[in-house]
């Protein structure tokens, strides 16, 4: 199997529509932020989702909503998520893993239900990840290596995930797609912000992600809308509304924001530590 060593790879593509809706505030909807993943190493699956309202552009505050019902369906099991108030998200641990029938996402808010199914995706594992020695125009930043081996089927996308390890820090993103990697050993380049990243820890983590083609599409079309700023919730103040996976069932023109994945993760840290002499001097 050959090796490929690119620096500059996964030429992002878009071909979801984009609904343009007169974004005044009486134009108020639910983001639905839902994800279902499982560590590669583990036995169980994390449900999290994050229910909250668009919000004027100038707002300091998230509206989140905290007394909805939420369920994750597969086969004949049906399990419901709480609420974290310190953490403002739904939560669950789910024991049931299958990777061939759907995972269905229900919410009942306000009378109405939102409904989306995804199938758990299998993704390959991190295998390394180091830093490089190349230097960027921008002097704060430094270079990370990151190797995987994408599976010999076509048709492979991914959501990558760069930054400190836990909750409430910055995080970049970057969704690819395997067209010219296909079934191949790859090395890709990844420039962070050496300050920022490691300001209040020694670690910064690696995490993979599996998507769909139709999440792929979603992802461009929300980087480029947000301007591509971590953590953002470009949502709040869009001039342009995107149309997600998961929909309305009783009232279809008042659909939500946001997305419902489930896919297996890998993470891989990696410590400043390891850094070659004179990157963080």
């Amino acid at each position: 199997m050959r090796k490929i060593i690119l620096l500059i790879f996964f030429v992002l593509l878009s071909c979801e529509k984009v609904i343009d809706i007169e974004t005044s505030f009486s134009d108020q909807r639910l983001v639905i932020d839902a994800e279902l993943t499982k560590n590669i190493k583990e036995n169980f699956i994390q449900a999290k989702v994050i229910i909250s309202k668009t919000a004027p552009y100038f707002a300091e505050e998230i509206n989140f909503i905290n007394d909805a019902l939420v369920q994750i369906s597969i086969g004949d099991k049906t399990i419901k998520l709480d609420f974290n108030n310190e953490k403002n998200y739904f939560f669950a641990e789910i024991n049931e893993i299958d990777y061939d029938n759907d995972y269905n996402l229900y919410i009942k808010y306000e009378g109405e239900v939102y409904l989306s199914l995804q199938k758990l995706l299998k993704i390959p594992k991190i295998e390394s990840v180091t830093f490089g020695k190349r230097k960027s125009l921008i002097k704060d930043e430094v270079e990370m290596l990151i190797t995987f081996t994408d599976p010999p089927s076509k048709g492979d996308y991914y959501l990558w995930k760069f930054g400190p390890k836990g909750e409430g820090n910055k995080y970049d993103y970057l969704a690819a797609r395997d067209t010219y990697i296909n079934g191949n050993q790859f090395t890709f380049s990844f420039f962070i912000d050496k300050y920022e990243y490691f300001k209040n820890d020694e670690y910064v983590t690696t995490e993979l992600f599996g998507i769909t083609k139709d999440c792929y599409n979603y992802l461009n079309i929300l980087t480029s809308q947000a301007g591509a700023q971590p953590g953002s919730r470009p949502f709040s103040s869009a001039n342009a509304i995107i149309k997600g996976n998961i929909y309305n069932n009783f009232n279809p023109e008042n659909f939500p924001l946001g997305y419902f994945r489930v896919s297996e993760f890998d993470y891989f840290s990696i410590s400043k530590k390891n850094a070659p002499d004179g990157i963080f001097n």
